[in-house]
């Protein structure tokens, strides 16, 4: 049964009457995005709980707020396949659980805010509520059954990525539970109580903040009650937060990890803190990438990377499409295919026709699965695919394949080899690169102390 929707109270208070309800990694999975949050609340406007449930901020204006209750969801959301609101609850549903999933709200930007949101595991592995702006994500926010951590993202070569801390938490699968993530200028803190909570700091934090993402590897979760506030700095923060520092500094670390691991995440955080604050790094760095860029300059086919290459099919597509009729005319063939296969779906399951958007994708692919033994619909379909074979062999280069395309430059790549002046520079740039680690090594005499186990874990897996 639903739970009713009620104003924030002390977390003391609610865990009598929301936590006994039943049912953050390395790469972005399934999720859902907000391009930032609005400015005019929507949904059942979230009444903001006690100061004294925050840390390091108090709320103040709402900015958002959404309680997901029919009738009340906001119309920004672009909910698809992956998602649907049920009994008041946005839930990632069971549709190609292997694909990143996401659903948006548009229109907005913020910079100092407080989120809270409620979440449960229903079988997922990894929760994450990610943040960013400038040109690419800047906090992450990441939640597994065991633990929280959080983490800021490379921007280009301005900033490095950092993991800012973590806690041990038992979340339980089937439980409702609450984070609360607090920004301020350079500062972060993710709690969710006063005991478990990540502090960090870090200047890529201190961003216009342009979109909002919560990611969920596998499928089986469920968000509710998210709010968004304006964050108001409190009058004790900075008495408070040597003492949070200092008490995160000294717990165990959250996840048991080899000696790879350990390595890389010293590695990890090194690497962010001398390329803000040495001046010699920064000039090893810089040196390195100089001879990267040059040599990529005078030999580009050899250094293309796979976003550069997939960005060359879809111009290749455009300009193709700009300049011969044929292709507009095949590729507008295979989208009236398409909509024949949806008019068709609509006309076997007219309760369709009504439904509003956040419900409407998840039920129409529950109702092409269940019309998987139809043998019009299969019909159309192999009308529809049919038709965009017939497009692709008309019109190979618009659909290249990108793992091809990377097969050519490594082969092109490895042809260079034979040109001295490549292998001279090739040579240049790894030396480069070895007085960067060289440097690093000396700094963190601990990364010295794993190498051995590390290679020995490396060379395992190899094998």
């Amino acid at each position: 049964m639903k739970r009713s929707k009620q104003a924030w109270k002390p977390r003391t208070l609610r865990k009598m009457n929301h936590h006994h309800k039943s049912p953050l990694g390395r790469h972005l999975c399934l999720g859902f995005m907000l391009l930032s949050a609005i400015h005019l609340s929507t949904g059942i406007a979230a009444e903001a709980p006690a100061a004294e449930n925050f840390l390091m901020c108090s709320p103040g204006k709402v900015i958002f707020s959404e309680t997901f209750t029919p009738g009340t969801v906001s119309e920004r959301w672009g909910i698809r396949a992956y998602y649907k609101i049920d009994d008041g609850v946005l839930k990632r549903t069971g549709h190609e659980p292997e694909e990143t999933a996401r659903t948006f709200l548009k229109d907005a930007a913020f910079h100092n805010v407080i989120f809270r949101f409620d979440f449960r595991f229903d079988g997922a592995s990894e929760i994450r509520l990610m943040t960013g702006g400038g040109g690419g994500y800047n906090t992450v926010t990441q939640i597994s059954p065991g633990h929280f951590q959080v983490n800021t993202a490379k921007r280009n070569n301005e900033f490095a990525p950092s993991m800012q801390g973590e806690c041990a938490f038992d979340f339980k699968e089937g439980k409702w539970y609450t984070m609360t993530v607090e920004f301020h200028d350079e500062e972060v803190i993710a709690h969710v109580d006063k005991e478990h909570f990540v502090i960090g700091r870090h200047p890529i934090i201190n961003t216009k903040r342009t979109y909002l993402a919560f990611q969920v590897s596998g499928t089986g979760a469920a968000f509710d009650n998210f709010s968004v506030w304006q964050s108001v700095l409190k009058d004790n923060w900075k008495a408070k937060r040597s003492g949070l520092t200092s008490s995160q500094a000294k717990r165990s670390p959250a996840i048991k990890r080899d000696a790879r691991e350990q390595y890389d995440l010293i590695m990890l955080n090194l690497k962010d803190r001398l390329s803000r604050n040495d001046a010699k790094y920064q000039n090893l760095l810089n040196r390195h990438e100089k001879l990267k860029s040059t040599l990529k300059t005078d030999y580009p086919k050899a250094f293309l990377t796979h976003k550069e290459l997939s960005k060359g099919i879809a111009k290749r597509r455009k300009e193709i499409k700009e300049r011969d009729p044929r292709f507009k005319e095949m590729e507008s063939a295979v989208n009236k295919a398409r909509q024949k296969e949806k008019a068709y779906i609509h006309s076997r399951h007219a309760e369709l026709d009504d439904l509003p958007k956040h419900l409407y994708y998840a039920a129409f692919e529950k109702c092409r699965k269940s019309m998987r033994n139809d043998s019009r619909l299969a019909a159309l379909e192999k009308i529809t695919a049919t038709l965009g074979a017939d497009l692709h062999r008309a019109f190979p280069a618009a659909f290249s394949n990108v793992g091809d395309l990377v097969d050519q430059r490594n082969a092109y790549a490895s042809s260079l080899k034979k040109n001295k002046e490549f292998s001279l520079r090739k040579k240049a740039i790894a030396a480069a690169n070895d007085a960067i680690t060289n440097y690093l090594l000396a700094k963190e005499p601990r990364l010295k102390q794993l190498t051995a186990a590390r290679m020995a874990i490396i060379r395992g897996q190899k094998k």
